[in-house]
């Protein structure tokens, strides 16, 4: 879960010349070659956002003009985070999702006839955290339906959003010791646990089992129960220091300690490469004076910069070397088109992971082989892996193209499985205007742990990305574990990693959830936002491709028409249903999903379109929420925000506007024909008739019918339909404004 570095055993200012190996056949040991050159300047940015897909942004505009003057939106507002900040551009701590329902540990152990049992024994503590409530863990409800058949409605589902990496504040409560744990089925001790005070025996809430805390437990009362942080708190880390394991090496061991390895693309034109370099430098700089540094060009051929002793795999490279090595990058120059230029992009992380892992055991003369420890590849790419092992051809149009992106595919998710159980986590970060074929790279990223992103060129949003990936949490190892009881009544979910000081860490989070008969109290502790966001990731799983997404639209069609026909009821005279209005704000969520980028097809590139829907499936819940319905915000006087419902009626606003995408930030200037993204992402309800405009916007009311003309006049009009007449559509009646 965690990288670490430690410092670098050779010091020696030696530089080497690069060696040439043919991509089919990256194989080791290699020979050493060195020069001596002296070190070049470097630079640094400075941190700002960014121009995505044309759009321009910025932190303020001065004015937006508009068309008729209108009335100044006040209501309906929320406000806004102040001092106003961004989403962050890099992936989030993963948020993994169950699907529509929570899985069960060992069925034959539940029973409800332990509750009786369990009533004879005092709890730990008598006031609990607040049911379905936990810094990390986010239920789609807050209850559950008592019977099975209002329950299994699978278009509204049940399920969990779980951020094990998440920070929160405050943070878990620590116990130095392994937990105690049930002997028959496996659950945790907990605060929700019975206890026999005397002997300090504690029953099991998912089994009834009693089990002994060696003693641990006993007590004189139930106060000296609440100095015990698992039997007082929902959310407990118990941590084993040192490492028991017979291959552990301590990380003050440069030799088995975790590396940077940059595998660099050397068939750049000039402009891209002049930003490139200066981003490689900035890297260099950002660098701990510990970090050891391993660099690798591919192109035609893999080039390898080589500072190891004999017969070791290893490149360390000092940061003044880094800095000739980026300094000597020359422009491609052969009169070839960037998609047909040579890359063997996969032979190259081949050889990288290769050094990581270093050479097979030779105890005869010495040297022994050195696992990967949480080690790092970042591949720098400006184009597609064309040429080596299991390459694609250059063209679509080629005769055995479907053949050999499948097996492209395959092997690039071997090679990520391969770096996966070397500890090694391979990032790819792409720029430049040649598709790159993400679906091809995609599985070397995912598979390893790693993450995929698209940039416009090289420059600075590239540099700090370049910087983020190189110092970001990373690592292995990690066990989910999720326990239930029967009726759902109790969950617990455990999550298990090793720290960067090798420290074992048990995470253990447990709620316990109400259950309930009456569907509208159901449906009144369901949180919109976080069944917005299970719906729309269960539904990118099936969206690996823009055919497959174009289907994906119509399941949120068949889900919002199944939502309405089972939770509620039907217009008198009519063939409408009424969508619950517990849950308004559910189908425009689902109706951003589907015409936004995630589903639809504003974003202009496939490859733009795969990397956003990888990029989700990965996302945190604040980060995937705004990438399926960005925030809307005004400006106000003296630098606050607040949130605007994101239809189209706000861009008639006379102050400035702001899109938070999640990933990206539009500001919208009018007239521009960039802007076209800002008003694509609003609902265009300058479709709907004045009675629907006026249920989210009361302040059309004041206008007269001259006013409402000209406001009408400076709409930007689009082919798509209004949310009001997509759910008609649906035969569902639109819920009332939240």
């Amino acid at each position: 879960m965690m990288d670490y570095r430690s410092s670098r055993l050779d010091k020696s200012p030696i530089v080497p010349a690069p060696p040439t190996i043919s991509p089919g056949s990256p194989r080791f040991p290699l020979p050493d070659l060195q020069q001596d050159q002296a070190p070049s300047s470097s630079t640094k940015y400075p941190t700002m956002l960014s121009p995505a897909n044309g759009v321009k942004t910025g932190s303020s505009v001065h004015h937006l003009s508009t068309p008729p003057a209108p009335p100044v939106f006040t209501s309906p507002v929320r406000p806004a985070a102040v001092p106003f900040r961004t989403s962050p551009a890099t992936p989030q701590p993963t948020a993994l999702s169950s699907g529509s329902s929570l899985p069960t540990s060992s069925p034959r152990y539940f029973s409800n006839g332990s509750v009786g049992a369990q009533q004879q024994l005092p709890s730990a503590i008598e006031e609990p955290v607040p049911d379905g409530k936990s810094p990390c863990v986010l239920f789609s409800a807050h209850k559950v339906l008592k019977h099975k058949k209002q329950a299994n409605v699978p278009s509204l589902g049940f399920g969990v959003l779980v951020s094990s990496g998440r920070e929160n504040s405050p943070g878990p409560q620590v116990v130095q010791r392994d937990p105690h744990r049930c002997h028959d089925c496996g659950a945790y001790s907990n605060l929700y646990s019975n206890i026999l005070i005397g002997s300090g025996q504690w029953q099991c809430v998912i089994c009834g089992n009693l089990n002994g805390s060696e003693g641990e437990y006993i007590a004189l009362s139930k106060e000296e129960l609440r100095h015990f942080p698992d039997l007082s708190s929902a959310f407990v880390d118990y941590i084993q220091p040192g490492n028991k394991r017979p291959c552990f090496v301590p990380v003050t061991d440069s030799r088995t300690s975790a590396m940077v390895v940059l595998v660099i693309d050397e068939c750049l034109d000039e402009p891209h490469l002049q930003h490139f370099q200066s981003s490689l430098h900035a890297l260099v700089d950002s660098f701990p004076s510990t970090t050891r540094i391993e660099i690798i060009l591919y192109g035609h051929t893999v080039s390898v910069y080589e500072f190891s002793e004999e017969s070791v795999a290893s490149a360390e490279v000092i940061p003044e070397v880094a800095h000739l090595i980026f300094s000597s990058l020359r422009p491609y120059k052969l009169n070839v088109p960037e998609a047909s230029r040579d890359r063997c992009l996969g032979a190259a992380v081949e050889v990288a992971l290769a050094i990581i892992q270093g050479p097979s055991a030779d105890f005869s003369r010495g040297v022994v082989k050195r696992p990967g420890v949480n080690s790092r590849i970042i591949v720098c790419a400006g184009g597609p892996n064309t040429y080596g092992p299991e390459s694609v051809p250059y063209s679509y149009t080629h005769p055995n193209y479907p053949h050999k992106e499948k097996s492209a595919l395959k092997w690039m998710e071997h090679l990520g499985r391969e770096a996966h159980q070397q500890n090694t986590v391979v990032d790819i970060l792409c720029a430049g205007t040649c598709p790159v074929r993400v679906p091809v790279l995609l599985p070397l990223a995912k598979a390893s742990g790693g993450a995929f992103v698209l940039h416009d060129d090289f420059s600075k949003v590239f540099g700090m990305n370049l910087q983020r990936a190189s110092a970001r949490a990373a690592g292995s190892h990690g066990l989910l574990e999720i326990r239930c009881s029967d009726d759902i009544l109790i969950t617990q979910f455990s999550i298990q990693y090793t720290n960067v000081y090798q420290a074992d860490i048990t995470r253990v989070v447990t709620i316990r959830l109400p259950t309930v008969d009456s569907v509208p109290e159901y449906l009144q502790s369901i949180e919109d936002k976080v069944a917005a966001v299970l719906i729309a990731k269960r539904t990118l799983l099936g969206a690996k491709s823009y055919s497959d997404a174009i289907d994906m639209r119509t399941t949120i069609d068949e889900r919002v028409k199944n939502i309405a026909l089972k939770f509620s009821c039907q217009v008198p005279k009519s063939e409408l249903h009424r969508f619950p209005k517990e849950i308004s704000l559910l189908p425009e969520l689902l109706f951003h999903l589907r015409r936004g980028p995630l589903l639809g097809n504003i974003v202009g590139h496939e490859d733009e379109r795969s990397v956003l829907r990888n990029l989700f499936l990965n996302a945190s819940f604040d980060l995937s929420l705004l990438m399926v319905a960005p925030r809307c915000l005004r400006h106000r006087e003296g630098g606050t925000f607040e949130e605007l419902p994101a239809y189209d009626l706000v861009m008639q606003s006379d102050t400035a506007l702001v899109l938070d995408h999640g990933t990206d930030v539009f500001v919208w200037l009018e007239g521009s024909s960039q802007a076209r993204y800002f008003v694509s992402r609003l609902i265009p309800a300058h479709k709907d008739p004045p009675y629907e405009q006026e249920a989210r916007f009361p302040q059309l009311r004041t206008l007269t019918t001259e006013q409402r003309m000209k406001l009408k006049n400076g709409f930007i009009h689009f082919d798509d339909p209004s949310f009001c007449e997509w759910i008609r559509s649906l035969n569902v009646v639109p819920p009332e404004p939240f």
